[in-house]
């Protein structure tokens, strides 16, 4: 059977581009590869600290040109998923700059952590500013009727030294004490991912979804149909891909995106 050629990448950034503020090896050269062949980048993250444009500046403090548009952070995706579920809302944040910027320009309104009550969604994000002050008007908001929504529920966040607590560490706390979960808008939803392809375009049988993530980037490929490629220079090791269930091994398994490049060229799938 031949296989169908790639036409877009669902690319992740923390852990497949670069870790914390330091480019991975061979990132950058592996994407000018890519576009050299046509193919279309969407990068995809579900840390929602920054907007697009932010990203697009910090990629090109790394050497790699990306405009706004070509990057959906889980920040936009949310507040994208409110202004389609409900129109311009009441939002109150436990979250960084980025998804508020995205609520100003939806037109949300931004609630005060001291008028929680005034709250149709909570939406909890990476905040390295939590607190119990955060946790207990979350706490209230929920409880009294306000929609909970998470960014993602990614355990751990790449940085410079290693890994810290990510937002999903945030959204357990405020869980276990309201007793439930919430939706989750960032991968591995069908939200998101969803949201990725009206953007692009493609069918999802033309869709690469490449991260370092199984329990996200691969099972979002997965959920939506897509092929998917496993990076090993972030959060997972290729002891966790063999310990894995059959459900999230992905279709190809590689150190790093410039691996990924020749790998994809070698099988002519791309």
């Amino acid at each position: 059977m031949i296989m169908k050629k790639y036409k877009c990448l669902f690319l992740d950034l923390d852990g497949c581009v670069y870790r914390g503020n330091k480019l991975i090896s061979g990132a950058n050269e592996a994407l000018e590869k890519f576009r050299e062949k046509n193919l279309q980048i969407l990068f995809i993250t579900n840390n929602s600290s920054l907007t697009s444009e932010g990203y697009s500046r910090k990629l090109r403090g790394l050497s790699i040109e990306a405009r706004p548009e070509e990057i959906l952070t889980s920040g936009e995706a949310t507040s994208l998923y409110i202004l389609r579920e409900s129109g311009p809302s009441n939002v109150l944040p436990i979250t960084e700059k980025g998804f508020k910027e995205y609520c100003k320009r939806m037109k949300h309104t931004i609630i005060k952590i001291n008028e929680w009550w005034k709250a149709n969604y909570v939406v909890v994000g990476i905040d390295r500013k939590f607190n119990y002050v955060k946790l207990r008007a979350a706490y209230k908001a929920i409880m009294s009727g306000s929609r909970f929504l998470a960014t993602n529920t990614d355990p751990t966040i790449p940085s410079d030294e290693g890994f810290e607590p990510g937002a999903g560490s945030i959204v357990a706390a405020i869980s276990k004490a309201v007793g439930k979960d919430p939706i989750v808008i960032g991968k591995p939803s069908r939200i998101i991912m969803e949201i990725a392809l009206q953007k692009v375009g493609f069918n999802p049988s033309e869709v690469l979804v490449v991260g370092d993530r199984l329990d996200t980037d691969i099972l979002a490929g997965k959920i939506i149909g897509s092929g998917t490629a496993l990076v090993l220079s972030g959060a997972t090791s290729k002891d966790t891909v063999e310990e894995a269930s059959s459900q999230i091994k992905p279709d190809h398994i590689v150190d790093n995106l410039l691996e990924l490049y020749r790998c994809l060229l070698n099988s002519s799938l791309i």
